[in-house]
Formats: C-alpha cells, structure tokens, sequence
C-alpha cells in the first residue's frame, strides 16, 4: 500500500515540474524555429502553403524538444524526491506491460509456476 501512495506522490511531482517546463520548452521551441526560420513559415501540416521540409523540420525540432522536456522532467522530479524524502523514488512504471494481454510482457502466475 506504501508503494501506491508513493508513486502517487512521485506522479505529483512530476506534474507540478513537467507543467513549467512544457511551458518554458514550448516558447525556446517556438523562439528557435522563429531565429531559422521567419515567422510567418507555414510549419504545421495542416496550414495552407506549409512544405514538406518545414513541417519535417518543425516536427523533428518538436519531437525532440518533446523528448527532453519528459527526461528533464522526471529527472528532476526524482532529484527532488531524493531531497525532500531521502530515499530512492519509486519506479517508472512501464505501460507497455500493463496492456499486455496475458502471455505477453510481463510474466503470468502460469507461466512462473510450470
């Protein structure tokens, strides 16, 4: 039961830091794609007059501002645990497993007994 409370509070955690830095990664995403390109550039698919570099661009720049935004999230959401509780924080669960049908991913009691 500790376990669920703790994650709970890790899962709190890293909202209260991942919604200041969403924030703060969206305007240097934005800013950076304004000082390479004009601001006027069409970059999403779905604006008139957009081209396929530009959308690529800009989707290649977003994904990895996406990608850094959620480590530096959980980095120091679990850098901010450790201070504050002073212990490891609890595990990331891993989503993949959790929808797994029965037989795959994670292990099943059948499959652990014989």
């Amino acid at each position: 039961m500790a376990n669920v409370a703790a994650k709970i509070v890790m899962k709190l955690l890293t909202v209260a830091i991942g919604i200041p830095v969403g924030i703060a990664t969206k305007k240097v995403l934005e800013r950076g794609w304004d000082a390479a390109r004009s601001p006027q550039t069409p970059r999403k698919p779905s604006q008139p007059g957009v081209r396929w570099r530009d959308a690529i661009g800009w989707a290649a720049l977003s994904a990895a501002g996406t990608v850094l935004a959620d480590l530096l999230t959980r980095r120091s959401a679990e850098e901010l645990w450790r201070t504050v509780i002073g212990t490891e924080p609890p595990a990331k669960v891993d989503k993949s497993t959790l929808d797994a049908p029965a037989g795959q991913g994670a292990a099943t009691a059948v499959d652990a007994t014989g």
